[in-house]
């Protein structure tokens, strides 16, 4: 049965429905829906994704003021005793101070910011693909469940047929009575483990609704299609997309300019910054109105300059800066070192899920089909027993489930590779050696 999602927030009188953000489209979840549309659902309900977004958001907002001067100072003051002068008495004070920090202190501030925003952009694009690849695996699993149930009862269908037999050939006495007894307890085992299958779909589907943000109350569909990249991949190909595209390399690049910017922003603040200021002083009237210039208000302007004369505070705060640049630096060669070996790990995988797909559909799935075909007949002309024809229909039944679990992890492993790459697979396609170049929009 097919399942209509809601993108918005789920309310009990809201229509289930899966938009896809074009007026009032809906796409409609169902057994055949591809992985593609799985992964643009949970790219537009995720609220983790969301959250990254935005995080990445307020830190391009924070940028636009990271680099802009101080706010002026504007101060005020009331003389409570007036302060009596030759040409009248001072009754208020008015002042403006403005700040000017040492020339490329605003732009190492400025420069900090920026870097941030990109580790912060680079850290959304990694949960981008973190997410599709989660989204992958959790897709595939209910395929590969989906699968092996419906094998289970293929299997079942076919055993039952093979009791009935049995039972026949022993009512005529061409057979034992065993015979009958063995299919009776191959029967009730193949219906515990269907049985147990089947409970098992919804703990499957609950990790794929959880990532797609959707309620309990939404059933998913069991897939029965799943992706199947059968492409050649190089490794070293592969092994320089990631040192050149991996989001986590490139988010811990940023770390790295940002602490070079504030190595420099710690050089800065040990020189010294200008304060400029201006008042105002209203004055009333002199005692005597005849005197010159009674009740004129003066003007006054002042430079202030702080000192930064604790050296050894200074010098630890520029040590500091260093070292957090150091820091940054090894972190990114290790996170570089650590994503190369997950990455030949991931082509390891990738290529013997590919391997064993092969294998499996095109030289043993056939072979495992005629020894069953072959097994039966021999069976009902009374030239096998029933243990061999047991034997040849469980061989046929895991080789089916191995090329299936082989075809979910060969999805599963290519998107390992996205995620590492933040490409697609397909880029890779055709590639006989290790000299093909990698493209990225």
């Amino acid at each position: 049965m097919a399942a209509l999602i809601p993108l918005g927030p789920v309310s009990a009188d809201q229509p289930m429905s899966v938009s896809r953000g074009i007026g009032d489209s809906a796409v409609i979840l169902d057994a055949t829906t591809g992985l593609a549309d799985y992964r643009v659902l949970a790219l537009k309900r995720s609220a983790s994704l969301k959250a990254a977004y935005y995080r990445w958001r307020a830190a391009i907002e924070r940028s636009g003021y990271a680099g802009a001067m101080p706010d002026p100072v504007l101060s005020y003051a009331y003389f409570i005793e007036n302060v009596e002068t030759r040409v009248g008495p001072q009754r208020h004070r008015l002042g403006l101070r403005q700040t000017i920090p040492w020339f490329g202190t605003l732009g190492a501030r400025k420069d900090i910011a920026l870097h941030t925003a990109q580790m912060e952009f680079e850290q959304f694009e990694r949960g981008r693909l973190k997410l599709f690849y989660d989204v992958t695996v959790a897709f595939n699993e209910l395929y590969y469940l989906g699968r092996e149930i419906a094998s289970t009862r293929e299997s079942l269908e076919l055993l039952a047929l093979w009791e009935t037999v049995a039972r026949r050939k022993y009512a005529v006495g061409e057979t034992g009575h065993p015979d009958v007894i063995r299919a009776q307890v191959e029967l009730g085992k193949l219906e515990d483990h269907l049985l147990s299958l089947e409970d098992h779909i919804n703990p499957t589907a609950a990790r794929l609704r959880a990532l797609l943000n959707l309620p309990d109350s939404v059933n998913l569909p069991v897939p029965s299609v799943t992706d199947q990249p059968e492409q050649e991949i190089s490794s070293a190909a592969l092994i320089q997309a990631v040192r050149d595209h991996n989001p986590d390399l490139k988010s811990l690049q940023a770390v790295v300019d940002r602490e070079r910017a504030g190595v420099r922003l710690a050089h800065k603040s040990n020189l010294p910054g200008i304060t400029l200021g201006l008042d105002y002083i209203e004055t009333g009237p002199a005692i005597d109105p005849s005197m010159t210039q009674s009740g004129k208000d003066p003007w006054t302007v002042g430079v202030s300059v702080n000192l930064p004369l604790w050296f050894g505070k200074n010098k630890a705060r520029v040590r500091e800066a260093e070292a957090r640049q150091k820091q940054a630096e090894f972190d990114l060669q290790d996170k570089a070192y650590h994503l190369e070996s997950v990455a030949e790990r991931a082509v390891f995988d990738y290529r013997d899920a590919l391997r064993k797909v092969r294998l499996y559909r095109d030289g043993l799935l056939p072979k495992a089909e005629q020894l069953l075909n072959a097994g039966f007949a021999a069976y009902q002309a009374a030239k096998s027993d029933f243990l061999s024809l047991v034997d040849a229909q469980q061989q046929l039944l895991t080789i089916r489930l191995q090329l299936e679990r082989s075809r979910a992890d060969l999805v599963i492993a290519a998107a390992a590779l996205e995620m590492l790459t933040g490409g697609t697979i397909t880029q890779y396609a055709g590639s006989t050696g290790d000299e093909q170049e990698i493209s990225h929009e």
